[in-house]
């Protein structure tokens, strides 16, 4: 009877363990869902103890859309995507400029829901800067 029961309790670590469906993949497909079809207008930003805001003002904004693609404020256009690299979720964004020059820019993924997004933007070796946005 003991060994039915150590047996029982095994298989019930076992099955918890082996039903944990958080991946990699998981992990980025809810970021993405999060992020697209909404547009994010910047409204303040921080880098050190400084903080910038743009509340009240014509601002930045950017627009994640369903098919990859994104779209600012400043009129780059270009594609992106989300990922999980070195345990940290990351949007990766190709933009081409005005002049047609191509730009990646990386940004961490602080933190995004329903109508807050929180990115970190590292510039060269200096400060992080984190840009606060919502979809009002």
């Amino acid at each position: 009877m003991k060994q039915f029961y150590t047996f029982l309790i095994a298989a019930f670590a076992l099955t918890m363990v082996a039903c944990n469906k958080e991946t990699p993949t998981t992990q980025t497909d809810v970021m993405n869902s999060m992020l697209t079809n909404k547009t994010w207008y910047l409204d303040y930003s921080v880098t050190g103890s400084a903080t910038k805001s743009y509340v009240g003002q014509s601002t930045y904004f950017v627009s994640y859309l369903k098919d990859g693609s994104v779209k600012d404020s400043d009129g780059l256009t270009g594609t992106y995507t989300v990922e999980l690299i070195n345990g940290k979720s990351q949007i990766h964004v190709q933009v081409k400029t005005l002049n047609g020059n191509s730009i990646e820019q990386i940004y961490d993924i602080i933190s995004v829901g329903d109508s807050k997004l929180v990115l970190s933007k590292q510039v060269a070796s200096g400060t992080p800067t984190q840009l606060y946005f919502t979809n009002k």
